[in-house]
């Protein structure tokens, strides 16, 4: 087989190999000549075991560097249990991130593996990339954590989680957490340094917690406040700073219901129903790690939470207040929009059919506009506390009897 970087003939080409000759894993140079693995693989290298025995043991007390990094992996659930190890997953698109955390980690006893394995629901063979140690280890570790050092650096723990798994979207930084107790710590000890985070209800697991940044201003002084740490972080700045294409991404979703229009002089007073066809397009930057400018399957897991498990096959009058005069496609956009603009801050437009011919095209408030001005007070006429106060109900408040006084002759 001839090694394409070098030209020379190797009888197996592997890691071995590559990293001396151009400082390429198997897997990046199978991607740089778009070549598949299975025809690289020597058969040998699939599905290999490892054996904790061969994993050097860890620093009885590892620095506060590296305790930072672990207490950032694991706010973030990247420390994950398989059999007798646990590892640290990542990206091919950012190996040398995942090699800047062995760097600290190998205190723990962890190793860096390039794995290979036959995907049978792919019927190809695929690598993963990953930083193991036998669990074991980590118990070890624990128990020196009880030991009287002070607790890692905040802002050190804050900017791994954020390197790894923070999101920006239209100047708001995501934080999806597996586990609330960690995010409870961050938002408290984020709230000391000034930076503000909202709890969304789109956890992508049962007991996970989604944060975001309150404001844009939020994530630039949090993003300012950590920047020299991620400096130091490969491929961590990019995904906040490079300049990358824009572009509208849009999700299709469907829901039936039905609706009457109050005080409609034509049919649509009348009890009706149909299908509703809902576009919601989100616009913004590339994501340089992701390839992506949102992800689809958040995009419709928060359409279908905040919009559609509310409103198919219901009455969209009984549904919400804010539509229960008027619950027109107009009003039901200007609805739609306020209910996703929190979790989509990219957002741009809705288009919503209520029958093939009669659509709709709304663009709303960005999320920093809403969040001054509140909700659209076309929404709020029927559950302002103002109503019924005009003095002219006067004219039709049913008046209490009076007792007429007669007075009485005289004799």
């Amino acid at each position: 087989m001839q090694c394409l970087e070098c030209g020379s003939a190797v009888a197996n080409l592997d890691n071995s190999h590559l990293l001396r000759c151009c400082s390429l894993t198997l897997q990046e140079y199978a991607i740089r000549h778009h070549l598949p693995l299975d025809l690289l693989i020597d058969q040998e290298l699939l599905n290999r075991t490892d054996n904790p025995e061969d994993y050097p043991r860890p620093k009885a007390y590892p620095s506060e560097q590296a305790r930072a990094i672990y207490r950032g992996l694991k706010w973030g659930g990247l420390l994950q249990k398989e059999e007798a190890f646990t590892i640290v997953p990542g990206e091919i698109r950012r190996l040398d991130m995942l090699l800047w955390n062995l760097q600290w980690l190998s205190e723990y006893g962890f190793l860096f593996r390039q794995e290979y394995r036959y995907a049978e629901e792919t019927h190809r063979v695929v690598a993963v990339n990953r930083l193991k140690v036998p669990a074991a280890y980590l118990a070890l570790s624990a128990d020196a954590h009880l030991s009287p050092v002070p607790p890692p650096d905040f802002l050190l723990s804050l900017a791994v989680l954020v390197a790894h798994i923070g999101e920006l979207q239209a100047g708001y930084l995501f934080l999806q957490l597996p586990g609330r107790a960690a995010g409870e710590t961050i938002m408290a000890e984020a709230c000391r340094h000034g930076i503000e985070f909202r709890e969304l209800d789109a956890a992508d697991q049962s007991d996970g917690l989604l944060l975001r940044t309150l404001t844009r201003s939020d994530t630039q002084h949090l993003l300012a406040l950590i920047k020299d740490d991620l400096m130091g972080i490969p491929c961590a700045m990019e995904r906040f700073d490079r300049k990358t294409p824009e572009m509208t991404v849009s999700k299709e979703l469907i829901f039936d219901a039905a609706h009457f229009i109050t005080d409609h002089p034509a049919k649509c007073s009348n009890l009706h129903g149909g299908r509703y066809l809902l576009h919601v397009k989100v616009r913004d930057r590339i994501d340089p790690v992701t390839g992506c400018v949102v992800d689809y399957g958040y995009l419709k897991r928060v359409a279908n939470r905040r919009v559609i498990d509310r409103f198919d096959h219901h009455n969209l009058n009984y549904a919400t207040s804010e539509l229960a005069w008027r619950s027109s496609t107009e009003m039901l956009c200007v609805f739609i929009w306020e209910q996703l603009i929190e979790y989509l801050p990219g957002l741009v437009e809705l288009q919503l059919y209520e029958t093939t011919q009669s659509w709709c095209n709304y663009s709303g408030p960005t999320l920093e506009a809403f969040q001054q001005s509140g909700s659209d007070s076309l929404l709020s006429h029927f559950v302002d506390g103002k109503l019924g106060a005009s003095q002219l109900r006067d004219l039709i408040r049913e008046k209490p009897p009076t007792l007429e006084i007669i007075a009485k002759s005289q004799p």
